[in-house]
């Protein structure tokens, strides 16, 4: 079902719209104001946007001007109400790149055919560019893949390779079920963290089983971003290595770390993110990441795993003996 948002001061001309567009099988949102019309553009991320030229608090132009500077809702078809003593206005707009217009009054079966043409040209300039990012995407080196609504959403070829499944296999199937089953806590755990904004990026090392009941060990990482208004968790997947190296020509060379560094790394080890570590020292996240790079840099490690790894194996952090963080 397509969703419409509506912005339009008229009370009357809203119920009506919307009582209308209801009946045609559209999902209507509908608010008076220019404001909120943009916080709801950003909580709905609707398929098309119906603005007033003259809403309230804000101008048509203002809601348009913002629509177009936010990614999530940049490329929404965008459609201008107007009456006849703004009309001039109104097309003088249109120029800065607005989708059409249309002036009141006019029969809403008038108003269905216009949301219908942008709506069937969006579609098909969304099919284009997904062909495109299909191609790009499904012949990269990296396996790569989208989970969202708790299972594979899309998946590339290489990551089907490194399984052993087909696409028609993978997608829509729950990432449990190719865990092996000892690591199914510690993994969905971590995605489970993620999803809740506990840490800022996802990076796990577990076993999985191959089509062919073969286990591989394999390292998953990925970001949380937004997708057609969901939270979807999107990454790639690779073999891991047997053994993690840590980079250091001298292994007895323990740089020199303060106090703060030193608390932060205990943090670190114990798998809290930067959000968490800055609400328990009462540090803003950036100053926590500033100490994150200070300590990467000095141990020359490549990321936090490695960190963690060689504060332990240099013994500056007992995970069995430290107190509770």
């Amino acid at each position: 079902m397509n969703s419409i948002l509506i912005i339009d001061p008229d009370e009357n001309f809203l119920n009506e719209a919307t009582d209308y567009l209801k009946q045609s099988g559209y999902r209507v949102i509908a608010v008076q104001n220019g404001a909120t019309g943009v916080q709801r553009a950003l909580q709905y991320t609707p398929d098309i946007i119906l603005c007033d030229i003259h809403p309230e608090d804000l101008s048509g132009h203002e809601v348009f001007d913002m629509v177009r500077q936010i990614n999530s809702t940049a490329i929404i078809p965008f459609i201008f109400l107007s009456n006849k003593k703004s009309y001039d206005e109104l097309r003088s707009a249109m120029s800065l790149g607005m989708d059409d217009c249309l002036v009141k009054p006019f029969d809403f079966k008038e108003l269905k055919r216009t949301i219908e043409v942008r709506l069937e040209r969006q579609e098909k300039i969304m099919q284009q560019v997904d062909e495109k990012f299909n191609i790009l995407i499904d012949n990269a080196n990296v396996a790569i893949y989208i989970y969202q609504d708790e299972k594979l959403n899309y998946v590339n070829q290489k990551f089907c390779e490194i399984l052993g499944y087909s696409k028609r296999e993978l997608v829509g199937m729950n990432v449990v079920n190719i865990v092996y089953k000892d690591d199914i806590h510690l993994v969905m755990e971590k995605i489970n963290r993620a999803f809740k904004a506990l840490q800022d990026e996802l990076e796990v090392k577990f076993r999985a089983i191959r089509r062919n009941q073969e286990i591989v060990n394999l390292r998953l990482a990925g970001n949380i971003v937004t997708i057609q208004g969901k939270k979807s968790l999107v990454g790639s997947v690779t073999k891991a290595s047997e053994t993690q190296k840590i980079s250091s020509e001298n292994d007895d060379n323990i740089p020199e770390m303060t106090p703060r560094e030193k608390e932060v790394l205990s943090y670190i080890c114990h798998g809290y993110s930067n959000t968490e570590i800055g609400k328990m020292l009462k540090l803003s996240t950036r100053t926590v990441e500033g100490h994150r790079n200070r300590l990467l840099k000095k141990t020359e490690c490549k990321n936090s795993v490695c960190l963690a790894v060689y504060a332990i194996k240099k013994g500056l952090i007992n995970i069995e003996s430290s107190h509770n963080l």
